[in-house]
């Protein structure tokens, strides 16, 4: 069954001529081979009276597919700014993953599909570029022509660019422009084009002596194409990979040269990266990585000053509480910008003040936070350089299933977000299904998180409790006294116990002073013949701010940690 009834070809118009309109039947001796592909093309449908001229859709101009979709690529392509996040919403809506591509076959022209599939591999990071308007797209083509590396026809993707812009900026009021609106028109439009036309055809063979159960088939297929493309299920089918894959992707990472290959990126935390091979491969990620603690010792903090290291560094990151509000977690990442870029310890824009529950700002001091917090907006790191984003949203005891959905939502609009910050695991609402069997559940937990890192290409670095166990403990704490599960230290690649040190019983803690054990790490340490199996660190805690670590001394020389002494 075809998906759109085609305009009958010369040979074929010749064929009706000699015909009467509504013709019931076709008398004659036709070529049975002929005939079917006249059926299968569109032009005549079978019926139990014989065969009958295909009546073609009468579609007003005004709606057709492909105006919508010069609609929908002109909300995108049209005006100066930066277009990638309406192009995720557009994939995100017809329900793609960060890895698939937009389909080519969803575009009815041939110059309209050319164009979408350069957003497309735009957007996904395979450019040279990464702003999303028409003039970007038309230099980086242009550009890549020059050099010898556009496959394709420049002709035809400068008339569908030419096209698509004229038709949204001729001046006149467009309010199917609206992005949203042209999206959804579009997947209106589209579900109409797939499933009208072979709904007519199914319902012209309504006498013919079928069995009930291949019609029925028909029709659920003609309804699940239709609402794949309304409901967000527009997916590509699943592959498996060959031996070619093997050979080819192999062969082509192993002759990489050095300095083309990925470089890990740093957390900002010494006592973290000798854990990690140096930190994260954007792209490459699967692992879960632990930062564990009693209450109250420091976990989160030291949970933000790793995502913003990260961020500051150039890797995207994403920062999930399930008990800190959307207010906290905005104020601990700006109130660690805004130490990293005073270079020596103030007091001034801690996360207090930055809730609005610390001294008021004001006078130079609020000029110099409007000035900090307009580059941290900007993306742009102390030191001038162009930094990764800095993603954050707060569910308050959201389930796992809840946090994954929000995590590949995020994942399908930004493809290059390469960490997730998880605070905490055991703030996470209980799966139902699951009962009083809480060491089920959170194992359960514990596997759907390890799953999202490896299907969606990150590092998670998973806050966690210890339980009691860990209190009072004459060696510290170790992996045995994580809460709940054993399944959380199974799957991580790295487990980090943080805990206050204290000289005995009596004294206090040093304000900001943390022992790190590493607990785990399965890809073994940077450290060489030194035994780092216990690490001191000392936080700003006010900021989220690392201000030394014992393991600096390994990285003598490198400009990784600007700010940070060695204990």
């Amino acid at each position: 069954m075809t998906d759109s009834i085609t305009t009958p070809s010369a040979g074929a118009a010749d064929n009706n001529s000699h015909q009467p309109d509504q013709t019931p039947t076709i008398p004659g001796g036709f070529d049975p081979a002929l005939i079917q592909r006249m059926i299968d093309q569109g032009i005549f449908i079978e019926t139990a009276a014989g065969l009958m001229a295909a009546e073609v859709p009468e579609v007003p101009a005004t709606h057709s597919l492909a105006e919508h979709e010069k609609n929908l690529l002109a909300a995108v392509l049209v005006g100066t700014d930066d277009q990638h996040e309406r192009w995720g919403l557009f994939r995100r809506a017809i329900g793609l993953r960060f890895d698939e591509m937009v389909p080519g076959s969803i575009w009815t022209q041939p110059g309209l599909r050319a164009l979408a599939l350069e957003i497309d591999e735009l957007f996904r990071g395979r450019r040279d570029i990464d702003v999303l308007n028409a003039y970007a797209i038309r230099e980086d083509v242009r550009q890549r022509a020059l050099d010898g590396r556009f496959r394709g026809s420049l002709l035809q993707i400068e008339e569908a660019l030419s096209e698509v812009i004229a038709w949204g900026d001729d001046g006149l009021i467009h309010p199917e422009l609206d992005f949203k609106i042209a999206c959804r028109l579009f997947q209106s439009a589209k579900a109409r084009a797939l499933f009208y036309p072979g709904l007519r055809k199914l319902l012209a063979r309504e006498q013919i002596d079928n069995l009930i159960d291949d019609e029925l088939e028909s029709c659920r297929q003609l309804l699940n194409d239709a609402t794949s493309i309304t409901a967000g299920r527009y997916r590509q089918s699943f592959q498996v990979c060959s031996e070619a894959d093997a050979r080819r992707e192999c062969l082509a990472l192993a002759s990489l040269p050095a300095e083309q290959r990925p470089k890990p990126i740093s957390t900002g935390i010494p006592s973290l990266d000798i854990d990690m091979r140096g930190g994260v491969l954007p792209g490459t990620g699967d692992s879960t990585w632990v930062l564990a603690a009693k209450s109250g010792v420091g976990k989160t903090t030291v949970g933000i000053a790793a995502a913003m290291g990260l961020a500051i560094n150039g890797a995207s990151v994403l920062v999930l509480s399930c008990e800190l509000s959307r207010r906290a977690i905005g104020a601990r990442l700006l109130a660690n910008y805004c130490r990293r870029a005073s270079g020596v310890f103030t007091p001034r824009y801690s996360a207090n003040e930055l809730e609005g529950r610390g001294e008021v700002i004001e006078g130079r001091d609020f000029e110099y936070l409007d000035q900090l917090s307009a580059q941290f907006a900007e993306s742009i790191a102390p030191n001038g350089q162009r930094m990764g984003r800095v993603l954050y949203q707060s569910h308050f005891a959201a389930t796992v299933e809840e946090l994954a959905a929000l995590v590949e939502d995020c994942k399908s609009a930004h493809p290059e977000l390469a960490a997730v910050v998880l605070d905490h695991f055991h703030a996470m609402g209980p799966t139902p299904g699951y009962g009083s069997n809480t060491t089920a559940e959170l194992a359960a937990r514990a596997t759907a998180i390890k799953a999202l890192a490896g299907r969606c290409e990150l590092d998670i670095f998973v806050v966690a409790q210890l339980n009691r166990g860990a209190y009072g403990n004459p060696t510290g704490p170790d992996v045995s006294h994580l809460a709940g599960t054993s399944e959380l230290e199974r799957y991580a690649s790295a487990v980090w116990l943080i805990d206050r040190p204290k000289l005995d019983e009596f004294s206090k803690p040093k304000p900001g002073v943390l022992e790190i054990h590493h607990g785990k790490f399965r890809h073994g340490q940077m450290s060489g013949e030194d035994d780092c199996s216990k690490t001191t660190i000392r936080m700003d805690r006010a900021h989220c701010y690392l201000e030394a670590d014992e393991a600096r001394h390994l990285f003598i020389g490198s400009d990784l940690y600007p700010g940070v002494e060695c204990l």
